[in-house]
């Protein structure tokens, strides 16, 4: 039987895809539910009152919480297939490195868009 030292890494990515796949369903139907059918005493959405609705705290941190999981469902689910094909541990740990790299700099990238909305 072959030891495999990754495994205890791969037992958190698998269960942090799973948890990610729930909290993706429960924000995308908070969203849902935000956007189309909760009166926050906004307007129906359009472009003039996109700003208006993006301080609304409650669509701000499921809008946060939505970009934040799906990068790392999407990103961690690229990982675990590039792994399925790639078995020597120098590549997967540059991999590694550059999908954190990647995925933190979307991020802050995504969550920049939301700044001068803010007024940052």
């Amino acid at each position: 039987m072959m030891n495999n030292p990754g495994k205890k890494k791969g037992t958190w990515a698998w269960l942090l895809q799973r948890i990610t796949a729930v909290l993706i369903l429960v924000f995308l139907g908070i969203h849902i539910y935000l956007t189309h059918f909760a009166n926050l005493d906004i307007e129906l959405l359009d472009w003039n009152n996109v700003e208006e609705r993006v301080q609304a705290l409650p669509i701000l941190i499921v809008d946060y919480g939505l970009l934040i999981t799906a990068i790392f469902h999407g990103l961690n689910g690229l990982r675990m297939v590039a792994f399925d094909f790639i078995l020597t541990n120098g590549r997967r740990r540059a991999i590694d490195v550059f999908l954190w790299i990647l995925g933190i700099a979307s991020i802050f990238w995504g969550l920049a868009i939301f700044g001068p909305f803010l007024g940052f």
